[in-house]
């Protein structure tokens, strides 16, 4: 007999998170979101803060010593998530993590945010913020958000690469071809 997992608890009453065909799991709205509401907010899962002209190994090793830190349920927490083309923590680092200052210092990976699918630029409907005040980062909608759908973000906001130069940086880098609205509008 297979055991099904439990999906993660949504940290908002905005969304649930499900399986999505052909998505791996997702952000559902439950109820019509205005736009400009705060969806959520979390502290990181894993937060590294480096110099980025470290060597691919070099940041490899501060990922893992900075796994190596956590709690067995926050371990098991992370590698839950998509893996990309990379299986492991190093695969959940490299799709999952969000780049929180400018000068790529400071990257991090969150639980909730993780989950948050990719939409093309035009097609998303919500969009982060990095509050390091507080230590957190934010999620608002974008616009408003009907109830059924899908809660996006970009995860890459090069638009002007063109559609198949865009399916393959994000093939590349976080293993999936993408199918989103914009994309299928915009079949170059």
């Amino acid at each position: 007999m297979a055991i099904t997992p439990a999906l993660p608890a949504s940290p908002s009453p905005y969304f649930e998170i499900i399986a999505l065909p052909k998505k791996g799991l997702g952000a559902i709205a439950t109820t019509t979101i205005p736009a400009n509401t705060l969806l959520f907010s979390e502290p990181p899962l894993l937060w590294i803060t480096h110099s980025p002209e470290l060597e691919e190994a070099e940041q490899a090793e501060h990922v893992n010593t900075a796994f190596a830190a956590l709690s067995g349920a926050l371990q098991t927490l992370f590698l839950s998530l998509a893996g990309g083309v990379e299986a492991g923590v190093e695969g959940a680092w490299k799709c999952n993590n969000f780049m929180l200052t400018s000068d790529g210092r400071e990257n991090a990976v969150f639980a909730a945010a993780s989950r948050i699918n990719h939409s093309c630029n035009g097609g998303e409907n919500a969009y982060w913020r990095w509050e390091g005040g507080k230590g957190r980062i934010e999620f608002w909608s974008g616009r408003r958000v009907e109830e059924g759908e899908e809660i996006t973000h970009c995860y890459r906001p090069d638009w002007r690469m063109g559609t198949r130069n865009r399916r393959l940086a994000l093939l590349e880098e976080y293993g999936f071809v993408c199918g989103c609205v914009v994309c299928e509008e915009q079949d170059d």
